[in-house]
């Protein structure tokens, strides 16, 4: 079979009409293109090309075998444009770590959407509060937390609603509703279980009016990662509770759940999206982060304006349903 690339130096030899001109655009040297046609037409044996001191013809053999070289030129640089596209597409597996709930109502519709766009990505999806590490083999860690501080990860931040207090009118009718957040200290909660501080203590960091701040110590009847059960006491009247809005406004606005405490609000939580330095990532993952980020964006705004539900009930048809409209 010939060499692929002494057709080539052979076309570009016709194309240019001299071996000078046809080493200069091919970056060789002259002597070292003669040889790779004196090779190619020894391999056919046939002369391609008459060579005087003055200038180069073309045999009619040569012509023609010409005409079929442009054929496979093109045919080779097809081949390789296709394996070029196919090493562009982003492919592979990926581990992801993301918290409980966050991963129920608003993680799995993009999820959905994007294993749908990018057919030759897997995805492992490591289901916790706790906080996961690069060092446990994740590519990407969402985490839900005040302040997240890396200098050897990069990370990116969207702003979260503040988590409110709530109880249900039968649990207050039973202890009363708390005029001040001391109030709070001898009253039934429920917490996370990676919310302790340093000495193991649950507390609620309030912001009041005048941005007076409080600190109130608590003492959880029910720890769970399940915002989803925390809410279901809430609302059975066990607990007071700390919930993010959109877990809670149905319940408040047809009076099941009260707002406790509502001119005092909880620090700000943000969702942090980590991952190592870009330059380290493959495309597959910078792929993944580039749509993650950019609907995160559109359903938080869903979340402040009040129009993003989340139901465990109706999570299966509200995640298709999210899904169906990334995709579109």
């Amino acid at each position: 079979m010939n060499d692929l690339n002494n057709i080539l130096f052979f076309a570009r030899i016709v194309e240019y009409g001299s071996l000078t001109a046809a080493a200069e655009s091919l970056g060789v040297a002259k002597s070292m293109l003669s040889q790779r046609l004196s090779a190619l037409e020894k391999e056919l044996g046939v002369q391609l090309i008459r060579r005087t001191s003055r200038r180069l013809q073309v045999t009619e053999i040569g012509k023609r075998y010409y005409a079929q070289c442009g054929v496979v030129l093109r045919e080779a640089a097809n081949a390789s444009g296709i394996v070029d596209s196919i090493r562009a597409l982003p492919r592979g597996k990926l581990r992801i770590s993301c918290p409980v709930n966050f991963s129920q109502g608003m993680l799995a519709p993009i999820l959905s959407a994007f294993l749908d766009t990018y057919p030759d990505i897997e995805i492992v999806l490591d289901v916790t509060n706790r906080p996961a590490a690069m060092t446990d083999g994740h590519d990407v860690v969402l985490h839900i937390a005040p302040v997240v501080k890396s200098l050897a990860l990069v990370t990116s931040s969207f702003a979260l609603d503040r988590e409110v207090l709530v109880a249900s009118p039968k649990l207050l009718s039973r202890i009363g509703m708390p005029r001040l957040p001391k109030d709070l200290k001898s009253m039934p909660s429920a917490a996370s279980q990676q919310t302790p501080d340093a000495g193991g203590r649950y507390a609620w960091q309030l912001l009041g009016p005048k941005r007076a701040r409080q600190t109130v110590r608590h003492f959880p009847r029910l720890l769970t990662e399940d915002l989803w059960v925390i809410r279901e006491s809430a609302l059975a009247g066990a607990v007071i509770a700390a919930l993010p809005p959109v877990l809670c406004r149905d319940a408040v606005d047809d009076g099941r759940l009260v707002r406790v405490l509502p001119e005092w609000m909880l620090r700000e939580q943000r969702l942090y999206v980590t991952y190592p330095s870009k330059r380290g990532l493959t495309l597959a993952a910078r792929t993944l982060l580039d749509f993650v980020s950019r609907h995160l964006r559109h359903g938080l705004r869903e979340v402040q304006d009040g129009t993003f539900q989340f139901s465990i009930s109706q999570s299966r048809k509200g995640s298709t349903d999210h899904a169906q409209h990334l995709r579109s």
